[in-house]
């Protein structure tokens, strides 16, 4: 099984910072504690890596499969939606699978 991961050494602030890790390759996993929280790391004989645990990391990792913040909290993959409707205080978005989020932004 692959994982999605940032390094949690020496990062650039480039997309190289985001790797796929096979959990065969897994030495051991831990908390690491950081100001926000514990978060999940995985020790591997190429280096340690932290599990993606913000917004801002997922974005950098899944824009290239089409998804977009459609507000500060919610990334939405656009190849999957069918329509979205404005409401009062933002929009609804609704999937072709019938499912539907609400999201604080007014998207058009």
């Amino acid at each position: 099984m692959k994982l999605m991961v940032v390094k949690l050494h020496n990062r650039t602030g480039e997309d190289t910072d985001f790797v796929d890790i096979d959990i065969n390759d897994v030495n051991y996993f831990d908390l690491w504690e950081k100001s926000s929280g514990q978060i999940l790391a995985f020790h591997t004989s190429e280096g340690s890596y932290l599990a993606l645990s913000t917004l801002k990391e997922a974005h950098a990792v899944f824009r290239i499969y089409g998804f977009e913040l459609f507000d500060r909290s919610t990334g939405v993959n656009k190849h999957k939606v069918r329509d979205t409707e404005l409401i009062e205080d933002g929009s609804i978005v609704n999937f072709k699978d019938g499912s539907h989020v609400i999201v604080r932004k007014k998207i058009y």
